[in-house]
């Protein structure tokens, strides 16, 4: 048997129905990957550097980073995503997420690691999970075979290798009304790879040892402020999205749409508008750069069809706003799940 068409990790036994419920995304986390830079704004990203603290330029300078191709944000292509968001979810499932007052609130089924985030430690968890476990998740519960194990490998291992600058405020409130507002700045990994599954092969095509527990250190944002700052999403989330978007290979802007209505909906914003022109950008930044907004339009358009087919969207239309301006006004499902 080739090596090509071999199945690392055997087929799970059938598994037991699950009760349907939702998994708590970070909310910081989810900003970040929503974020995006608008030419028109009164605060570019060409003005990036000069808003950076030293600590964050210093941290540039030892990477040895190509400051012209750097940006804010946590980019991520449709694959990623859904990586990020299946960890997120395994993240809920392993980690007491009941009691936010106790210690391992958030923080995985291993001991966290405590590490440099800005200025100052936090509590980063840490995972242990199968490949296949990570896959199931990837494909909403489908078949898992090799190669789609492969892939989601190859994705990890594409994060692992990959560094975000991030800058946001975390807000705390203070017990006479006031609040407490931290900047949170760095460049750093979203994920750390520490043991990752495997199976040894000799020569002669036999299995001699097979490790299939996958142990990786996420970034603290994941767990940062989630007992009060998060998205909530159904646990099914991935295998509604392809049933309505009809596919598996799910668009960049679908994913980045759903987001950014889901996160409208979890804070209680159930009429949202947008400036059209922005909402392109929100959804295609690099293409609206490369001047195909035609292309973005017809995304959009399966996009906003796709969120329909999920219940996210009751209506919406395009209409004058104060600017002149066209503005998107969406009417979403308060009561979706």
């Amino acid at each position: 048997m080739s090596q090509k068409n071999r199945t690392l990790i055997p087929p799970a036994p059938p598994e037991k129905s699950k009760p349907k419920g939702k998994f708590k995304k970070s909310g910081h986390l989810a900003d970040q990957q929503l974020k995006y830079d608008y030419p028109k704004s009164s605060d570019p990203q060409g003005d990036l550097f000069s808003q950076l603290l030293p600590e964050t330029l210093n941290t540039l300078d030892k990477y040895k980073v190509d400051k012209a191709e750097i940006v804010e944000g946590i980019k991520l292509s449709p694959s990623e995503q859904k990586v990020i968001d299946c960890l997120s979810k395994i993240l809920h499932e392993k980690s007491q997420h009941i009691d936010p007052k106790k210690p391992s609130y958030y923080t995985g089924n291993q001991t966290p690691d405590i590490i440099k985030y800005g200025s100052e430690d936090a509590i980063a968890p840490k995972l242990a999970f199968t490949l296949y476990e990570l896959t199931k998740e990837y494909k909403g519960g489908d078949y898992v075979s090799g190669k789609d194990i492969e892939n989601v490998r190859q994705v990890l291992q594409d994060l692992d290798s990959r560094r975000f600058l991030y800058s946001y405020i975390e807000t705390t409130k203070t017990e006479t009304g006031g609040r407490i507002e931290r900047k949170i700045e760095d460049f750093k990994k979203l994920i750390h790879i520490l043991k990752m599954s495997e199976t040894e092969y000799s020569q002669e095509d036999v299995e001699i040892r097979r490790y299939e527990e996958t142990i990786i250190l996420l970034n603290p944002i994941f767990s940062r402020q989630i007992d009060s700052k998060f998205i909530l999403y159904p646990n099914d989330i991935h295998k509604r999205t392809m049933i309505a978007y009809g596919s598996w290979n799910i668009s960049d802007i679908a994913l980045r749409l759903r987001d950014y209505l889901v996160r409208e909906i979890s804070s209680k914003h159930y009429s949202p508008e947008i400036y059209l022109d922005k909402l392109y950008y929100m959804v295609a930044e690099k293409w609206m750069k490369e001047s195909r907004k035609g292309k973005v339009k017809e995304y959009l358009q399966k996009a906003i069809e796709t969120c329909e087919a999920l219940g996210i969207i009751e209506s919406y239309e395009t209409k004058t706003g104060a600017t002149g301006a066209p503005l998107m006004v969406f009417t979403l499902n308060k009561s979706w799940e």
